[in-house]
């Protein structure tokens, strides 16, 4: 079976280039990767880049300042503070590092999967010929405004010289540090996971799906925007009964 649309082959606009594009001119980019759909290089740029920002915050963090703001923002019991906080400082600072850099990479990775799998399945149950590599691809790409979240968090660290820098504090893009914040812990966390590259990313995988399946722009909009209506809305219950 073909893909839903037959694009003229054009000359190859280069990885650089099509980085580029798809925060510039991402009708280009989309096209670009309709024809030839890499995944390394863009999967590449954000897992690195993303793994040493959080190499470096946790090499420059104040730890025991950490661990105390860990425990607050977790609302520890009172009479479990002091053996919660006697068991973090029982893993050194490079133990967290490590742990935060191999999970936000799994975490990743499994995220991207997850996507890409679901626009797989739409894809199967439409009939369109798309596979799992080449949604993998779209997503990879279009995840690129990450690395303005990147930037964000780097200026952050340099402006936090004495390492007191809270985690919740580390992306200024957050919707949380957008000034969404609430009473609710739980909302909050909902609060920090969405920001605004990822909304531009949304956005982005959107255009991507509306030009590679020629479908009209409500219902790419219904397709890629459902899954995070209905996590958010699951959230937003739960925390609130």
């Amino acid at each position: 079976m073909t893909d839903s649309i037959e694009v003229e082959e054009t000359a190859p606009s280069g990885l650089f280039s099509t980085a580029i594009n798809i925060l510039a001119a991402p009708s280009e980019a989309i096209a670009e990767i309709q024809q030839r759909p890499t995944k390394l290089f863009p999967l590449g740029l954000v897992l690195i880049s993303t793994a040493l920002s959080m190499a470096w915050y946790f090499s420059i963090v104040d730890f025991s300042w950490y661990v105390d703001d860990i425990l607050t923002l977790q609302n520890i019991p009172e009479d479990r503070l002091e053996e919660s906080r006697e068991a973090m400082l029982s893993l050194s600072q490079n133990m967290f590092m490590l742990i935060a850099v191999v999970g936000g990479t799994v975490f990743t990775l499994v995220y991207y999967s997850l996507q890409s799998g679901y626009l797989a399945l739409i894809s199967a149950l439409t009939g369109d010929g798309q596979k799992f590599s080449r949604w993998f691809s779209l997503v990879c790409w279009t995840s690129l405004p990450v690395l303005l979240g990147v930037a964000g968090m780097i200026m952050t660290i340099l402006l936090s010289p004495n390492g007191q820098l809270s985690p919740t504090e580390l992306n200024p893009l957050t919707l949380r540090n957008l000034g969404f914040v609430s009473d609710n812990n739980s909302l909050n966390t909902l609060s920090d996971f969405f920001n605004l590259t990822m909304i531009w990313s949304i956005g982005l995988l959107t255009m991507g799906y509306k030009h590679w399946q020629g479908s009209s722009l409500i219902k790419a909009i219904v397709v890629i925007a459902t899954p995070y209506l209905l996590i958010a809305s699951i959230w937003v219950f739960v925390a609130l009964t």
